[in-house]
C-alpha cells in the first residue's frame, strides 16, 4: 500500500469528525407512519417513526465499520501496534464483560441491538469504544486534533443556533407528537436533558480555550460560542447539566486563580455576557428556570432534614424513587447483570407507579444514573472497569492542570480543556443517561483526552 501514515490518519480523523459533528444534526421531520421493529427473533411490532435516534446511530455503524477497514490497513500496513497501559486494558475488560453480558442474557436479541428509540445494544457499547480507541490511539498529530474540536465547535454552533430558534418558537423541522408542544430547547437530540448534556460537554471545552488564548480573533470566536452554548444550556432547563458545568468550573478556577486574577477582564466580560443570557433567556420562559434552580436547593434541603421517606423519595423529579428500587438489583446479577439495555425488564414498575401522584403509569427503561445503569444491564466487574477508565483519565487530568498551572503550553491547554469536558459529562451522567445522541461525542472526547496525554509524553521523550 502507498498511503502514506499521514493519509491513514487523515482518513481517521475525517470518519472521527463525521461521528462527532455530523451525526448529530441527523434529525427528520416527524411524520405519522408506523415503522415494523424487530423486537426479537421471531418477533416483529409495528411502532411510531424514529425520526432522531435511529438515523444517527445507524449512521454511526457504516461509519464504524468504514473506520474497523481503515484501522485494519493502519495495523497491517503501517506496522501500528497500541501499548498496553490502564486505559485500553480497563476499555478491553469492560468490552469483555458487556459481550458476557450480552451471551448469557436472557433477553439475547435486545441485548445485542438495544429496546427501540434507545438503541445502546452490544453493537452500540461496541461503536463506543472503537471511538473511544480511535481518538485515543490513532490521532497522534497536533493539527488533526484541532481539527476534530474546531469541527465539533461548527457542529455545536449550528445546533445550538436551532435549540434556541425553537426556544423562540421558529422551529421549522415537523416534531412529532411527544414533542410537539415543548417549549424547553432540545435542538436535535430528542430531549432537552440530552441537548443539554451534550452542550455543557463543549461548553466547558471552549471556555478553557477563551481563557487561556491570547490571539484577539481567537479570544472574539471563542466568547462568542461560550456565550452561544451557555445560552442553548439555558434555554433546556436542565438542572444536571448545569451542575456538571458549575462542578468543572469551580475545580477550574480552584486551580487557576491566580491565572485568572491576572486575567480578571477577560473573566469579567464571560461572566457578565451569561448573566445578561441567563437573565434574557429565563425572563423568557417566566423565570422557569430560576424556579427549578430553587427548586433543587429545596430539594437538598428535604434530603438533609426531612424525616418523610416519601417526601425524600420523590425529590429530584423522582430521581430518588428510581434509585431506591434500583440500588437492589446491582446484587441480584452482580457478575453480568441482565444485559445491555435491558433495564425495564428488571425494573419494578408496579411497586414505582404505586407512589405516583397520579393514575399514570410511567416506563422507567433508564436508571438515571449513568453508573447504576451500568451496574445494573451490564454487571458490577463491568462498572469496576468503566470506573478504573475513568479514574486513570482524572489522575492524569489532574496531572495536566498542575502541568498546565506551572507551565502554559497548548498542550497543556488542551487537555485541561478536554479534561474540563469530561468532568462536566461525567458529574452530569449521576443524574442523567447515555444516549446514542450524544454518547459518540463523549466517547470521543474521552479519547482525545488520551491522545493529547500520548502527545506531550512523545514530546516529553524527544526533548
Amino acid at each position: 500500500m502507498n498511503l502514506s501514515s499521514q493519509n491513514y490518519e487523515k482518513s481517521i480523523t475525517l470518519i472521527l469528525i463525521v461521528i462527532i459533528a455530523v451525526t448529530p444534526l441527523l434529525y427528520f421531520p416527524y411524520f405519522e407512519k408506523g415503522e415494523p421493529y424487530r423486537i426479537d427473533f421471531d418477533k416483529t411490532v409495528l411502532m411510531r417513526y424514529d425520526n432522531i435516534y435511529k438515523p444517527k446511530i445507524y449512521t454511526i455503524y457504516y461509519l464504524i465499520a468504514l473506520l474497523v477497514i481503515i484501522l485494519g490497513l493502519t495495523v497491517r500496513y503501517k506496522k501500528k501496534r497500541i501499548r498496553p497501559d490502564l486505559n485500553n486494558i480497563s476499555v478491553t475488560l469492560f468490552l469483555l464483560f458487556t459481550i458476557l453480558s450480552t451471551f448469557f442474557s436472557n433477553h439475547f436479541f435486545r441485548s445485542v441491538y438495544g429496546k427501540p428509540f434507545r438503541w445502546e445494544g452490544l453493537i452500540t457499547y461496541i461503536s463506543y469504544i472503537l471511538i473511544f480507541i480511535t481518538a485515543g490511539y490513532f490521532i497522534e498529530k497536533r493539527k488533526f486534533l484541532k481539527n476534530i474540536i474546531k469541527y465539533l465547535f461548527i457542529s455545536a454552533s449550528i445546533l445550538s443556533v436551532y435549540g434556541l430558534m425553537q426556544f423562540y418558537g421558529l422551529d421549522f423541522i415537523q416534531r412529532g407528537p411527544i414533542r410537539e408542544y415543548w417549549e424547553r430547547a432540545f435542538s436535535t437530540f430528542g430531549n432537552y436533558n440530552f441537548a443539554a448534556s451534550y452542550v455543557a460537554i463543549v461548553l466547558s471545552l471552549s471556555l478553557v480555550l477563551y481563557i487561556y488564548n491570547d490571539n484577539k480573533i481567537k479570544i472574539y470566536i471563542y466568547g462568542l460560542i461560550s456565550s452561544l452554548f451557555f445560552a442553548f444550556l439555558i434555554a433546556t432547563s436542565t438542572r444536571s447539566a448545569l451542575v456538571g458545568f458549575f462542578v468543572s468550573t469551580v475545580i477550574f478556577i480552584a486551580f487557576f486563580y491566580r491565572f485568572l486574577r491576572k486575567n480578571i477582564k477577560k473573566l469579567l466580560i464571560i461572566t457578565l455576557i451569561f448573566i445578561i443570557v441567563f437573565f434574557i433567556i429565563d425572563s423568557g420562559q417566566q423565570y422557569y428556570y430560576s424556579d427549578r434552580i430553587f427548586e433543587m436547593f429545596r430539594e437538598a434541603k428535604t434530603i438533609t432534614v426531612s424525616e418523610d421517606q416519601t417526601e425524600i423519595e420523590r425529590s429530584g423529579s423522582l430521581r430518588f424513587v428510581i434509585y431506591k428500587y434500583s440500588i437492589p438489583l446491582l446484587f441480584e446479577k452482580p457478575i453480568l447483570g441482565s444485559g445491555p439495555d435491558t433495564f425495564d425488564y428488571r425494573f419494578p414498575h408496579r411497586e414505582y407507579n404505586k407512589l405516583m401522584p397520579d393514575d399514570t403509569l410511567y416506563l422507567v427503561d433508564k436508571a438515571h444514573n449513568e453508573y447504576l445503569q451500568i451496574g445494573v444491564t451490564l454487571g458490577l466487574p463491568a462498572l469496576f472497569f468503566y470506573l478504573l477508565l475513568m479514574a486513570n483519565i482524572y489522575k492524569n487530568g489532574f496531572k495536566a492542570l498542575m502541568r498546565l498551572k506551572n507551565q502554559v503550553s497548548e498542550l497543556n491547554i488542551y487537555h485541561t480543556a478536554l479534561f474540563m469536558a469530561v468532568i462536566t459529562y461525567t458529574v452530569t451522567a449521576l443524574f442523567n443517561i447515555s444516549v446514542v445522541s450524544v454518547a459518540p461525542i463523549f466517547w470521543a472526547v474521552l479519547g482525545l483526552n488520551v491522545a493529547v496525554y500520548r502527545m506531550r509524553e512523545q514530546n516529553e521523550n524527544n526533548i
